[in-house]
């Protein structure tokens, strides 16, 4: 008997992909994904994963989605947050039903007016009508969930995970070319917005340059609003929106990934690049910071906000010795090994209530 899975989501990416292929090899799961097909920040399309089943959210109106979740008597159910208020009539007549519901959270604590209010209208109106659960990936995560009203043995972790066994090919090149020749190369990856902090990146690149005299190079990977402005500095390599076995070539030719944002819940491409071997530059407000980066051990915070600072670490990143960069990028790839897709899939299915059949 497989236990069925049903997620949903909003806009699926290729991180989520080995999660998915977890649930179904490693725990005899069928999943049935509703994901967004609209409103998407990325072009990313998923791949064909046996045993998973991708539904494009446009396909359901209100009553189909709901007639779809209870012809399917779910075992197990994944939400994303309440971004899509079109699924919460669904997880609450599911859980009425006595089903397991987890709603993943990937924003930070901070205590604003705003998450304050949302506090009050979850722990009040929504939280035990809808969820059984919250899944979180890291502690600024945990602190939001427990303001919500989730106990803390309601509370599950490792909620995002990059595919680490593929970027850990990377890491290889610690071993091999990146011995004998280090590439002098920053790399960001990711949306070229301001809440990323792509101005700040601009800026603090000139200063580098000019201030410090860095002779490191910087490649920045993605797409976005920004695409026109970043396309101008002349200094600056701008690639596409690119696959994840293109962006692992990435990582073999870059030194340092650096990730300027101002606003980023999370993050996972701090997880891909620190699997992949590379010392780490990161604005404080980077959520997953704290899993992983270790000032001084595999690179370094810089205040948010600050070109500067930002401009002085990659001077500081870039005076590092060729054995020192190594030493970064090695212990990079072991505090990536906190979390993985198997990891990352076992945690959502110990959410299942006892007596549900395990694969």
């Amino acid at each position: 008997m497989r236990i069925k899975i049903l997620y949903l989501y909003t806009e699926i990416m290729g991180y989520n992909l080995p999660i998915l292929e977890r649930l179904v090899s490693h725990h005899g799961a069928s999943v049935e994904v509703i994901r967004w097909n609209q409103n998407k920040l990325t072009p990313f399309v998923p791949a064909p994963i046996p045993g998973v089943t991708f539904h494009e959210r446009t396909s359901f109106n209100a009553p189909q989605l709901l007639a779809f979740a209870l012809a399917l008597k779910p075992d197990l159910v994944y939400i994303s947050g309440w971004q899509d208020r079109g699924y919460l009539p669904v997880v609450r007549q599911l859980k009425a039903q006595g089903t397991t519901v987890v709603t993943g959270m990937d924003s930070q604590w901070t205590g604003s007016l705003r998450q304050r209010i949302v506090a009050l209208w979850m722990r009040w109106l929504i939280k035990d009508k809808c969820y059984s659960q919250a899944w979180v990936p890291g502690p600024m995560q945990y602190e939001y969930a427990r303001r919500l009203g989730f106990k803390k043995t309601e509370i599950l972790c490792n909620l995002l995970s990059g595919n680490s066994g593929l970027f850990g090919q990377a890491a290889l090149a610690l071993q091999t070319e990146k011995r004998v020749h280090y590439p002098k190369q920053f790399l960001y990856v990711g949306r070229f917005a301001q809440s990323k902090g792509m101005d700040i990146l601009i800026e603090a690149y000139k200063t580098y340059k000019t201030k410090y005299g860095g002779d490191w190079s910087l490649k920045c990977v993605g797409n976005g609003p920004l695409e026109q402005a970043l396309a101008l500095e002349p200094d600056i390599q701008v690639e596409a929106f690119s696959s994840q076995q293109v962006l692992l070539q990435h990582a073999r030719l870059s030194g340092a990934l650096v990730l300027p944002s101002r606003d980023e819940p999370w993050g996972v491409v701090v997880h891909e690049f620190a699997s992949a071997g590379l010392p780490l530059i990161l604005s404080e407000n980077v959520g997953a910071r704290p899993q992983f980066l270790i000032d001084q051990l595999n690179g370094y915070t810089f205040y948010n906000d600050s070109a500067d600072d930002l401009a002085h670490k990659m001077f500081l990143m870039s005076s590092a010795s060729t054995g020192q960069l190594i030493d970064m990028g090695q212990a990079s790839a072991h505090l990536a090994q906190h979390v993985t897709p198997d990891i990352a899939a076992a945690s959502f299915i110990s959410a299942l209530k006892p007596g549900v059949m395990h694969g």
